[in-house]
């Protein structure tokens, strides 16, 4: 009996990595236009040696920000306008991203970004690298700090390159999970069209209601140049609702993510499934940010 239940769990993780595949499949031979919109993507804090992390993120766009329609009024992207108004525009960008566990405390990733701006063909925008050390390491509920740095290689002409930094935090108590990225951004080299650091954030606040099902809400921004900020509107800033399904693991595991062990104070998050996804939708909140956007995050661990 309990053989032909390690085989059907077994055929239940084989499917839902095949229909990952798939959806990240599809993600990526779907064509659109506009401009490339940084991916929604949430760091954690943890880092387990040797573990090896395959990730995909893609999201489709609905709406030009303010200044791309400013853009497009000029007659720059015209047609690309018209179809938008017209429900027939969508916007999408994707990341890959390899992680890699090399000790218990330094971690190692590297990720391409595509997109296909306006009167441009479907190519990669950039590769970037990014060493990550844990700090304080999150056993169950507490807290986890790690630190992240990045640089980015524009791979379009005219554009400028990038690096990242800042501090990875997550706060634990029982089911509930909050995990915070803050980093400070600077362009490099001579595209740059910025002079002083940028900022970038998001958020994750999410609550296991299930074993293997968790709901939470997301929260992005992003300042270009903290030296000449503007006002809330003249920034990129979302948020929105995000469903998490961990069906790695057996079902005799009592533990769920956060390494305290018990049934009824679990977080469903991808921490230590096999395979994890979540499914949101993210809100603009200000001009210059689309207007409505579907997320999705795929990761399959080694």
């Amino acid at each position: 009996m309990r053989y032909h239940l390690n085989v059907l769990r077994f055929a239940q993780r084989l499917a839902l990595t095949v229909a990952a595949s798939g959806l990240a499949a599809f993600g990526l031979t779907f064509v659109t236009t506009d401009t490339a919109v940084a991916e929604f993507e949430i760091q954690e804090s943890g880092v387990e040696k040797g573990e090896v992390e395959l990730e995909y993120r893609g999201a489709v766009h609905w709406g030009f920000p303010r200044r791309e329609r400013e853009s497009a009024e000029e007659g720059e992207g015209g047609g690309a306008l018209d179809e938008e108004e017209e429900g027939e525009f969508l916007r999408q960008s994707h990341d890959i991203e390899l992680q890699w566990s090399v000790t218990d405390r330094w971690m190692l990733s590297t990720a391409l970004s595509a997109d296909e701006p306006l009167d441009e063909d479907f190519d990669v925008s950039s590769v970037e690298f990014e060493p990550q050390y844990e700090l304080v390491e999150r056993d169950g509920n507490g807290f986890g700090l790690a630190f992240l740095g990045a640089y980015g290689f524009a791979t379009r002409g005219g554009e400028a390159d990038e690096i990242e930094f800042g501090p990875i935090v997550e706060l634990a108590s029982g089911r509930a999970l909050l995990t915070t990225n803050t980093f400070f951004t600077s362009q490099v080299g001579e595209h740059r069209e910025t002079d002083g650091l940028g900022f970038e954030y998001g958020w994750r606040a999410q609550y296991g209601v299930a074993k293997k099902w968790g709901i939470g809400v997301e929260m992005f921004g992003e300042i270009e140049d903290l030296s000449n900020a503007g006002s809330f509107n003249d920034q990129q800033h979302s948020i929105g609702p995000t469903l998490f399904f961990n069906p790695g693991g057996d079902d005799d595991d009592d533990d769920n993510g956060n390494g305290n062990g018990n049934v009824n104070d679990k977080v469903a998050g991808p921490a230590k499934a096999e395979f994890s996804m979540n499914v949101g939708v993210q809100f603009g909140l200000t001009d210059l940010t689309s207007d409505t956007a579907l997320k999705f995050q795929g990761g399959l661990e080694f």
